[in-house]
């Protein structure tokens, strides 16, 4: 016979504990089939590619790859490939110069010349850089240099100079306003080797990515190219067709960005996987990296010299920003930071609910910039709130359906949506957009029937008829082109382009050139 003391009611505790254990687990299936079906939908509607990681108390709950790593060769993303983070490295930068004022080397409100001497604005100090207060403009300071050697790939040691011989004074008084600025970040760069006596890779190493468990992930700045056969290629898409991609470096309008501005650290060009975002997450917890006083003055939102907090963000990213990294505004579920990063190829958002202890990371290697709205949806599904949803573009469902199909099933869709303010918007720029778009990339039939209808709907838009004429002109259809230049410079005088047009139509003109009336 069992001996065993008998607790009274222990078979109805049994039962209780039981039904509390099924229902929370029958809560966090629902959670994660919430999630799932949020990301299933996103990379439906070409929104994502890449990978996703969701993770409470360090412990992974949710990690799904999708889309290609390098499409020529058919290379599925898997949890190993590695990803450019755009800005989100720039927590990275914060985190090296928090250290080294934990260390006394430097203290936030030191002026930057007092470490770059050759720097010409003498009231910029440290904490204007992390805060994005300082005034210097973005990368607009490689403007005159660029144009001087349109080969040249700059790199940090560039950068005072370029600021110097750049001859406008700052955006406005250090500390007054809040613009993001990727120069000063560079500075920060800077100072960190400054400071170390170690370069900025080397830093970064040695005193973040080692301590945090970081195998995978290094600086991969131009000309500094690591043999890395995981590292995912950065896409573009066609905004009328998403489901083609074309690798974002061989496309002449990302020259710059990619070639020319990618020797710069500090404020980009950090290369990571989710996995290693995870465990740099978790250092933060401890104090392997930073005191965790000193992550909460970086957690807390910079005022302004007017008292109001420096803001950043959109919609449901809408933020304040600290020392380094953004604050979400919206604290319903605790207190969120995070980083978001995006550049042709590479869309990124590191989001980290520091009350509750969740991990939301979202690499996207095609050029989606819906993707922080998805991340902070991710987080909210997370947590059981309901999920912002943005209006859908008509314009672009019009267009993709004219690409897939002919001008009778596109215009019959269009015509079922376009009243449906509720859930879709029109836009007469995107529709202009698309329609060029097209025609530039050899659709010209189907771009011009875009613009066409263009007319249409705004018919008092000088624009869509000078548009429409281009695309017309390209065509070889000379007439009609002279008709709508006509017709976009009789609605707007100013339309030097279109009276200029016009000029060289007529110059050439062997034909019939009638008004429109």
């Amino acid at each position: 016979m069992d001996k065993r003391t008998t607790i009274p009611g222990s078979d109805l505790w049994i039962v209780t504990l039981w039904l509390i254990i099924a229902c929370v687990s029958q809560t966090e299936a629902q959670t994660i089939n919430r999630i799932d079906s949020l990301v299933n939908t996103a990379y439906e509607n070409y929104e994502l590619s890449g990978n996703v990681l969701i993770a409470k108390n360090g412990s992974i709950i949710y990690q799904k790859s999708f889309g290609y790593a390098d499409l020529a060769k058919k290379k599925l993303v898997g949890e190993h490939t590695t990803f450019q983070l755009a800005s989100v490295s720039k927590k990275f930068t914060s985190v090296a110069i928090l250290q080294l004022m934990e260390r006394r080397k430097l203290a936030l409100d030191d002026r930057v010349n007092k470490y770059l001497p050759a720097l010409r604005f003498e009231n910029v100090t440290i904490r204007h850089l992390l805060t994005h207060t300082s005034g210097l403009v973005d990368f607009q300071v490689f403007e005159r240099p660029y144009f001087a050697d349109t080969s040249n790939v700059f790199s940090n040691k560039d950068l005072v100079a370029a600021i110097n011989d750049y001859d406008k004074p700052l955006l406005f008084t250090p500390g007054e306003k809040w613009s993001y600025s990727n120069s000063g970040y560079g500075l920060l760069a800077l100072i960190v080797e400054k400071v170390s006596g170690e370069s900025f890779e080397s830093y970064l190493l040695q005193h973040v990515f080692q301590p945090s468990g970081m195998k995978h992930t290094y600086i991969g700045s131009t000309p500094n190219v690591i043999d890395d056969n995981n590292r995912a290629k950065g896409y573009d898409y066609l905004d009328y067709a998403p489901w083609i991609l074309q690798r974002s470096d061989s496309l002449q309008r990302n020259r710059i960005e990619l070639h020319n501005l990618g020797g710069l650290v500090g404020q980009g060009n950090v290369i990571s996987t989710v996995a290693d975002l995870l465990a740099f997450d978790r250092a933060l917890y401890g104090t392997k990296l930073l005191r965790q006083s000193t992550l909460q003055e970086a957690f807390t939102p910079t005022r302004l010299t007017n008292g109001e907090f420096a803001s950043t963000g959109w919609k449901n990213t809408a933020a304040y920003y600290g020392l380094g990294w953004m604050i979400l505004q919206d604290s319903t579920y605790g207190k969120v930071v995070f980083h978001t990063g995006g550049i042709s190829g590479a869309v990124t958002a590191f989001i980290r609910n520091v009350t509750r202890d969740q991990t939301v990371i979202v690499l996207n290697n095609v050029t989606h910039r819906g993707t922080h709205a998805i991340a902070v949806n991710l987080l909210t599904s997370l947590n059981g709130g309901l999920i912002w949803k943005d209006k859908i573009s008509a314009a672009r469902v019009y267009a993709r359906q004219l690409f897939k199909s002919d001008r009778d099933a596109a215009l019959a869709t269009f015509n079922a949506i376009k009243s449906d303010t509720a859930r879709y918007y029109l836009d007469e720029r995107e529709m202009n957009m698309l329609g060029l778009s097209m025609v530039y990339n050899d659709h010209q039939e189907k771009g011009i029937e875009m613009l066409r209808l263009n007319t249409l709907l705004y018919p008092n838009s000088a624009n869509v008829y000078d548009s429409y004429a281009e695309a017309l002109l390209r065509a070889g259809k000379k007439q009609e082109a002279t008709l709508m230049y006509k017709k976009s410079v009789n609605l707007n005088p100013q339309n030097q382009s279109g009276i200029n047009a016009l000029k060289k139509l007529q110059e050439n003109n062997n034909y019939d050139c009638r008004s429109p009336q």
